[in-house]
């Protein structure tokens, strides 16, 4: 584990962006391959306010003081969080870490929704009428100035190991972009993955413009909280290729500018 960790770590953050970036490249090229919803037009209207914001909070994410993985290192050499004082295999450790880091993604990604203070940041998110790859990186600057902090939170309470937050933050990374991709895929290889993942078909009803589809499906990377809370839902792949997207109480011209968008938290709040 230890050739591991550090092979892991001097190659991190390129893999991080290699993982983002490369999801970014082969999935918007399989949108127009295998596209669930063919829509010409959408990309050219909705790509430069969804890519302006991710390019803002790339920038907000390389200012913040303190990341998870020096969160992780700090809580390992203080020896704080559950994790870091029971005995286990290095590999049950990370899987155990993997999970609750998973959970703890799970459980941030409700309060989002459940919180009014939070829902004023995180529907700038549900305001996009369509999804593809570019809704993975549409999100209020602020909602990572709100969520970071509840992430060392839970990552110095668990005591999640540095490697466990490195694997994680990879998986995170291409599956971000994975779940919103405009993609069909086979309806085994669905059934099979989303025993597991978060498929863009579980994913999408997540977007839908009916609330309690909206309140549904809140995993990240895996499923099997959404199955376990009662927050899982389906519907048949023919529904999804028409099912109305974005938040019923905003209109799709609005939604489709910058300013609007990063203004939206300070409007009148809406449910």
């Amino acid at each position: 584990m230890g050739s591991f960790e550090a092979t892991l770590r001097a190659q991190f953050e390129p893999l991080q962006y290699s993982a983002f970036f490369g999801a970014l490249v082969l999935l918007g090229l399989l949108e127009t391959v295998v596209a669930l919803r063919t829509e010409p037009m959408v990309r050219r209207k909705r790509w430069p306010a969804n890519f302006a914001l991710t390019a803002i909070n790339l920038t907000v994410l390389g200012a913040l003081p303190l990341g998870s993985l020096a969160a992780a290192e700090l809580a390992a050499a203080r020896g704080w969080g559950l994790l870091n004082q029971v005995a286990l295999p290095a590999w049950l450790a990370v899987a155990a870490a993997l999970l609750l880091r998973s959970l703890a993604s799970y459980v941030i990604h409700v309060a989002m929704h459940k919180v009014p203070l939070l829902w004023r940041l995180h529907r700038i998110h549900h305001t996009d009428t369509a999804m593809d790859i570019s809704t993975a990186v549409r999100f209020h600057p602020l909602e990572f100035v709100v969520s970071i902090p509840a992430v060392l939170a839970a990552t110095m309470a668990f005591g999640f190991s540095p490697v466990a937050i490195m694997l994680y933050s990879l998986a995170d990374a291409a599956m971000a972009v994975f779940s919103h991709a405009n993609i069909r895929l086979a309806a085994r290889l669905d059934q099979g993955l989303r025993l597991l993942l978060m498929t863009p078909a579980i994913h999408r009803l997540h977007h839908s413009a009916a609330q309690p589809e909206t309140d549904s499906n809140y995993g990240a990377v895996l499923s099997c909280w959404d199955r376990l809370f009662g927050t899982y839902r389906t519907r048949p792949e023919a529904e999804l290729a028409t099912l109305r997207l974005g938040l019923a109480e905003h209109g799709e011209d609005s939604a489709r500018s910058l300013l609007w968008l990063l203004a939206l938290p300070f409007r009148s709040r809406t449910r």
